[in-house]
């Protein structure tokens, strides 16, 4: 919504025509991001249709080798960001017989580019997540009978929130970033909140978990009547239902952003949802493991993003391969310490989708290769799937930036302590979120703002900006309350640079 979505340095002001309570369409966010690469002077230094073909790791610094329709360049660097995000490379499926489809077939990354919208009789989506019921909403709104399928051995239909949730109408995006709500999710870092003793009790109480569990159903069970998924009188919606607590999900949970609601399209059978593998394709049909056959003028696949940069590394490992004695070593600790810290973790959900055996990027402050840390020569930016994109941008940007002229106040004491709570963030995320992202990148849902108070420690900042106690603890976070965090950081950067003459 308006207000929540914003870079903290750059309001979208009135010129932008959004008003508050209003979600932001796509139009009006594309221009405002312009805008603001055009006033930072940012939009002047890209290199727009340019595909990074290498990495080289150089003496003192990093060669990039790309390409374009011009022909390869080679850019030679210092300091090198990663800040490709988690969605630049789409996960594409293959399916028997799509070479006789004989009707479009594309990801859903390409679905504003496709000429089709308003031109096809029937649509089959694929995929359980929210760019999945965008598709499909998208479609359905230009009259064309959908069919949304979802895998039956993965992990189910996002958790689609009403913009209000609980009985107290509170907007969703601002219940995320409230700092008492936060406190109801476990997390390592939750301690830098300055209330430990608070999560100390919620977390590793008997009674504090009973508390947690009882919001965790509040919520839950507020989505699921809200939306209507046990209603008898509309079955349809029962497949859309998710399969597990939101508890478990992260930063997959989803708000209900559309100007009409998406379930009335359920209901009058517009948008008719199955849970099925598709076993093949041919002529404009698509044949389901239930024995269904659809019409099919377009295929589109909501199924989601590779997790790691597109590009290769030449002469330098990614992933570094540690020995695996002390590689086994490092994850028993990790496990051992996440689990007696937050028992609740432990009771995990079941889960129709196989465990995949991920190798995810280990990250010290989810930005730093560990390895690299004393070399200050590469940072990773967006690695983080957080509900909270431009805030933690914004304060990520800052942090590497100091990280990179050695001027942060706080610091691994050495490689092995950059490793250690790298491995242990990692692995949180694997007992977390398994139902999100938690095995494969840093998912933040509630965690966003205990994040935020980390990177702000680190950087020698007051993170509690709210002005009084009760505002701290009751009032949602916004991307204005980290507006002045540069002029706070450099200022505070010149006190000390003068004291030491």
């Amino acid at each position: 919504m308006a207000g929540s979505y914003e870079y903290p340095d750059f309001h979208m002001g009135e010129i932008y025509g959004v008003r508050p309570d209003d979600h932001i369409p796509a139009a009006t966010l594309h221009r405002y991001l312009t805008d603001y690469a055009r006033h930072f002077g940012v939009f002047e230094c890209v290199m727009f249709n340019t595909t990074v073909e290498t990495i080289e790791r150089g003496f003192g610094g990093w060669i990039v080798n790309t390409s374009s329709e011009t022909g390869t360049a080679t850019l030679s660097t210092r300091r090198l960001i990663i800040a490709t995000g988690l969605t630049s490379t789409p996960t594409m499926p293959s399916y028997p017989g799509q070479e006789s489809f004989d009707a479009p077939f594309f990801h859903a990354k390409d679905f504003r580019q496709c000429s089709s919208l308003g031109s096809p009789k029937d649509v089959v989506v694929v995929g359980g997540a929210k760019s999945a019921f965008d598709v499909a909403y998208a479609y359905a709104q230009a009259g064309v009978h959908v069919d949304l399928v979802i895998r039956p051995e993965g992990n189910g239909p996002v958790w689609l929130c009403p913009a209000f949730v609980t009985p107290f109408k509170r907007k969703m995006e601002e219940l995320l970033h409230t700092r008492y709500l936060t406190w109801m999710s476990p997390t390592p870092w939750g301690d830098e909140d300055g209330f430990p003793l608070v999560r100390r009790l919620l977390h590793g109480t008997r009674i504090g978990r009973m508390i947690v569990q009882a919001f965790w159903h509040m919520l839950s069970s507020d989505i699921v009547k809200s939306n209507g998924y046990d209603d008898c009188d509309y079955p349809g919606l029962a497949p859309l239902k998710p399969w597990t607590s939101a508890f478990w999900t992260g930063s997959g949970v989803s708000i209900h952003n559309y100007d009409s609601s998406f379930f009335n399209f359920v209901k009058d059978g517009t948008i008719r949802v199955h849970t099925a593998n598709i076993t093949l394709l041919s002529p404009k049909k698509v044949h389901l493991s239930t024995g269904r056959v659809l019409n099919a003028d377009a295929l589109i696949c909501a199924t989601g993003w590779r997790k790691t940069p597109g590009f290769k590394f030449s002469n330098w490992d990614i992933k570094p391969r540690r020995l695996m004695a002390e590689m086994t070593d490092l994850l028993d600790a990790a496990n051992a310490e996440i689990l007696t810290r937050f028992p609740m973790l432990s009771s995990q959900p079941l889960l129709r989708a196989q465990v995949q055996k991920s190798d995810p990027l280990l990250l010290y402050r989810f930005m730093i290769p560990p390895s690299l840390w004393e070399d200050r020569s590469l940072a990773f930016a967006g690695m983080v799937s957080s509900v909270s994109t431009s805030t933690c941008a914004s304060l990520q940007g800052l942090w590497i930036s100091a990280y990179f002229d050695d001027k942060l106040d706080r610091t691994p004491f050495d490689d092995a302590d950059a490793v250690r709570e790298a491995v242990i963030n990692s692995q949180w995320g694997k007992w977390r979120y398994p139902c999100g992202y938690g095995g494969e990148v840093a998912d933040l849902a509630f965690d966003s703002l205990p994040y935020f108070d980390l990177l702000m420690r680190d950087l020698g900042l007051e993170n509690h900006r709210k002005g009084s106690f009760v505002a701290e603890i009751v009032k949602p976070y916004k991307p204005w309350d980290y507006r002045q965090v540069v002029t706070e950081w450099i200022r505070a950067h010149s006190i000390k640079t003068s004291s030491a003459f």
